[in-house]
């Protein structure tokens, strides 16, 4: 297969664009490395969040995450929700709003039909790196490197912060042996309260109902849930399929590095949107001090490499 390469421009900001005969992803070096488009090219259908207007809306370092463009797909590092450090020698550090990397400027090189992408961090010393390249023509995949600069261990998360655009009658599919999800947020109350357990995909709920949580409702079910499967993931995928185009995408991920799945779908709930976030993560529950105190915190040592693989196949 043919990988093309170019220089581009999205809104007013300056952009490379990968693509394939199938897909066409653009991404912008200057603003966090960030995937703002992922086009199936056959139907010409945009597959992530875009938001109106000429201007992409930019938010500085330690700025506030959703009061900026909130669109496509970002990397949250080292954590999503915003918090102190606990642990020596960065104990009291603040973490920004969805982590220090999706605000930066990243380092952009194009090696053997491949995208290389590096920073580094602000309050904390380390390196983090993707590559990204055609796996097949519906396959693109990213390889991460985290590299410890440090003497010291460093908890963190990372997380894949995908603003995926739905179509009514969407499924979601997970692996077999997922029997549970944990409630994250609930925007109307119905999934109960933060840290309760239910069943997938059909969760009896607290009002005694019942919901087949792997079915997408409309836009006018007005609602807004995000829960993270319980436990570790049994198999690196989490798949969604369009009824109407019948195409099928799944992200997949190494497991054994990235153990953690969080799934915010937006039925017309938040921002006028209709959306799936699909994240795999490396640490639940979007806060690092909680994943920590849960037990679900992922930590690299001293001097020492953290590596893992995401990818998107259509």
């Amino acid at each position: 297969m043919t990988t093309q390469i170019n220089e581009s421009v999205y809104k007013d900001q300056p952009a490379v664009t990968i693509e394939s005969a199938v897909i066409a992803a653009q991404f912008l070096p200057g603003i966090g490395a960030k995937m703002a488009s992922l086009r199936y090219k056959p139907l010409d259908l945009e597959l992530l969040v875009q938001r109106p207007g000429a201007a992409y809306l930019r938010q500085p370092y330690d700025g506030d995450y959703v009061a900026g463009e909130c669109s496509g797909f970002d990397d949250m590092f080292p954590t999503i929700d915003a918090c102190f450090y606990q642990s020596y020698p960065w104990k009291g550090t603040p973490i920004p709003d969805h982590g220090e990397v999706w605000s930066l400027p990243w380092q952009c090189d194009v090696d053997a039909g491949s995208l290389h992408m590096q920073t580094r961090g602000v309050r904390f010393p380390y390196r983090i790196e993707k590559w990204i390249a055609f796996d097949g023509e519906r396959s693109l995949q990213w390889r991460y490197r985290l590299t410890n600069e440090s003497p010291f261990a460093m908890d963190f998360m990372w997380a894949a912060h995908m603003m995926i655009v739905l179509e009514e009658g969407a499924e979601i599919v997970l692996p077999p042996g997922v029997n549970h999800i944990v409630n994250r947020l609930s925007f109307n109350g119905a999934l109960g309260n933060y840290g309760d357990i239910l069943d997938w995909p059909v969760a009896r709920l607290p009002d005694g109902s019942e919901r087949d949580l792997s079915r997408v409702r409309p836009p006018s079910a007005r609602d807004a849930d995000k829960y993270f499967v319980k436990g570790r993931m049994p198999a690196g995928w989490c798949a969604l399929t369009y009824p109407r185009s019948g195409l099928t995408l799944t992200v997949s991920f190494s497991n054994d590095t990235v153990p953690y799945l969080g799934i915010l779908l937006n039925e017309g709930g938040w921002g006028d949107l209709y959306n799936i976030f699909i994240e795999p993560c490396t640490a639940s529950f979007d806060d690092l001090n909680v994943a920590k105190t849960r037990g679900e915190c992922s930590t690299v040592a001293a001097g020492s490499v953290w590596e893992w693989t995401m990818g998107i196949q259509l």
